[in-house]
């Protein structure tokens, strides 16, 4: 949310420089994570009812201070290898169809209803998951496929919450689903952890280029915030960043996005690598001098290959 890096210029900063000072070396261990796992779905409930200015400031220091730690986890093990020169210094990566992807229709009409206390029938609950389908749920569908009157509202659901639930909810009225009562679970159910799948060939790459010192980034279009997903997929470990154009009021394929995400991590466009799925997005960055790699569809475990030769070069990437 924008508010809560708002509140890193005020309440938040006493409890950071609390949370930067704490021991490195933390003996709670396993107990730890499984209290931050915890506390980070307290927070995504939290951020979703008009939190307080305190509340954002308690937020932004939690994931000040998982950024921290990840980091000195990381920079404690020694490289893999050695990056060869000319290889990348920072990796930037789209989120849904490149890191992760939504889980399928029926375990998120599944999911949701079961949030909201509503049991259906397994019959009944099929024809159903069929129709949302229909309507285009739970991933929404794309711009040729919509009507006219919903064309504006589409365009700016990344770029604006409000505009992103607008968009939402007309899918779920076209879909006709008869629980008016579950159409916020169903909503929250495409902003939670559990509703996301994590490519596995994604996490191992993500875990070799930054066993290698590559920083990485992800850079989304998208209307809400990411970070509790990161954080509840154990993947704020390995990415330091997270651009997302409803943030910043600019969405890719915007040079300014990626010019942004580069100026965060410190990096020229000409030593950092773009990876995604949809080339009239994720290729803006080109103009900046960024390299960019549009993975295959559908995912493989070899589908992540050549991004680790295009980051670290081939015999580095074979030696992993």
């Amino acid at each position: 949310m924008i508010l809560v890096d708002r509140a890193r210029a005020d309440a938040g900063h006493a409890y950071l420089r609390s949370l930067f000072r704490a021991d490195a070396a933390d003996a709670a261990g396993a107990p730890r994570h499984d209290a931050e796992r915890d506390a980070a779905a307290v927070d995504m409930a939290a951020l979703e009812c008009s939190p307080s200015r305190a509340e954002v400031a308690r937020v932004t220091a939690r994931y000040a201070h998982v950024h921290a730690q990840a980091a000195r986890e990381v920079t404690e093990e020694p490289p893999a290898f050695e990056r060869p020169p000319g290889a990348a210094q920072a990796v930037l990566l789209d989120w849904a169809g490149t890191v992760a992807h939504l889980e399928s229709a029926e375990e998120w009409l599944s999911g949701a209803l079961a949030e909201a206390g509503i049991t259906v029938p397994a019959q009944d609950r099929d024809a159903w998951v069929h129709q949302a389908e229909a309507a285009g749920l739970p991933g929404g569908r794309r711009p040729a496929d919509l009507p006219p009157r919903d064309l504006a509202a589409w365009w700016r659901r990344d770029l604006d919450p409000q505009a992103h639930r607008g968009v939402y909810d007309r899918l779920l009225e076209e879909a006709g689903l008869p629980w008016p009562e579950a159409a916020g679970a169903l909503y929250r159910r495409t902003m939670s952890a559990a509703g996301w799948r994590i490519d596995p060939a994604a996490r191992r790459a993500m875990v070799t280029l930054r066993r290698a010192g590559v920083q990485l980034t992800v850079v989304s279009n998208i209307g809400w915030d990411l970070r509790p997903i990161l954080h509840q997929h154990d993947l704020l470990t390995w990415i330091s960043d997270c651009v997302m154009s409803y943030d910043i009021a600019s969405r890719k394929p915007d040079p300014t996005i990626f010019r942004l995400a580069c100026q965060r991590l410190g990096v020229q466009p000409r030593h950092t690598l773009m990876v995604g799925d949809k080339p009239e997005a994720d290729r803006g960055g080109e103009v900046l001098g960024i390299r960019t790699i549009i993975l295959p569809q559908p995912g493989g475990d070899d589908r992540w290959q050549p991004v680790l030769d295009g980051a670290l070069g081939p015999r580095a990437a074979a030696g992993r």
